[in-house]
């Protein structure tokens, strides 16, 4: 007899799989803690799957062995039902584990496999490794916000921060903006954001690719400095890399972020502002006087993720 995950996913993608194809997507989530008792996300990425183990809270220290056992059981069905069903070799499945992350431990390298993938979302190519790091090199809940920045960059100079591998910058470039201004701490994300651009055969003539701390950045420049008609900012939770002087805390420090982004915000220049702390409070009155201000988050989720709550995102558009 077969398990819920397993039926839930097979619903799932039988479902996802027609859309996915209309549209052209190649990567996306199946499963989402979609049933309590099976703590895991699945991720698809052109025949490959990503399998995302959430850890369990075990208030009761007493239980610890057995909730590892279960745990381990529930692991092993959950997997052998997964290659099963998509009949996956060992270069198709990877294992992952969420547990609460300090810093930008996320980001950091854990294997050095190299299993790569492109895949489609539309007329965008992107790069992903499904091997070497927690998460594979594209934000899948901020596909519907690449399309929104796609629709807003035309003749735009657009300036993308804490870019990652710069998919929001190819959705930029690819709206047709003036020039892409592709900001991020890691000479690793912007070589990788570099890949995305080659990619997609996007030239680099009008186009930037900034290793820098983004806070230290953005106070160094001036009101003088190159203005930006749509800027991008989705800033992690929390940060104490070693290669910054100070900690980041989104909630403390938005405000200060966000008011040098208006420094070199163009007249009638738009911030989209995103994160993904769940209990993140924004404060419009901090920005109303400046900025016309839309909750956007509704508008950047995508169907295949049951939370609603993977991120937030605000449109403040300067009057």
């Amino acid at each position: 007899m077969e398990s819920m995950f397993i039926n839930r996913v097979k619903k799932n993608y039988l479902f996802l799989k027609k859309w996915s194809k209309r549209e052209n997507i190649t990567a996306f989530r199946i499963y989402d803690k979609d049933i309590p008792q099976y703590p895991f996300a699945v991720d698809f990425y052109s025949g490959a799957i990503v399998l995302y183990q959430y850890e369990r809270s075990k208030n009761n220290s007493e239980l610890s062995n057995e909730y590892e056992i279960a745990d381990q059981l529930q692991l092993e069905e959950v997997i052998s039902d997964l290659k099963k069903y998509f009949v996956l070799n060992e270069n198709d499945f990877f294992l992952k584990v969420r547990k609460k992350q300090k810093g930008l431990s996320q980001y950091e390298r854990e294997n050095e496999k190299g299993v790569t993938r492109v895949v489609n979302e539309g007329d965008m190519k992107f790069l992903v490794n499904l091997s070497d790091y927690l998460d594979c090199g594209l934000f899948l809940d901020h596909r519907k916000t690449r399309q929104i920045v796609k629709k807003l960059s035309f003749d735009k100079n657009v300036l993308n921060l804490f870019a990652y591998t710069g998919s929001v910058s190819v959705a930029a470039a690819l709206g047709n903006a003036k020039s892409v201004t592709t900001v991020d701490m890691s000479n690793t994300y912007l070589k990788w954001a570099e890949s995305n651009f080659k990619l997609n055969n996007i030239s680099n003539s009008n186009n930037e690719f900034i290793r820098a701390n983004i806070v230290e950045w953005l106070d160094n420049l001036t009101m003088n400095s190159k203005k930006f008609d749509l800027i991008f900012v989705d800033p992690p939770s929390f940060s104490n890399s070693k290669k910054m002087s100070e900690s980041f805390d989104i909630q403390r420090d938005y405000i200060s972020l966000l008011k040098n982004c208006e420094k070199i915000l163009s007249e009638k220049g738009t911030i989209i502002f995103s994160n993904n702390l769940r209990s993140f409070k924004f404060d419009n009155d901090e920005f109303s006087k400046n900025f016309n201000i839309e909750n956007i988050t509704k508008k950047t989720l995508p169907q295949d993720f049951r939370n609603e709550k993977i991120h937030q995102a605000w449109l403040l558009t300067k009057k």
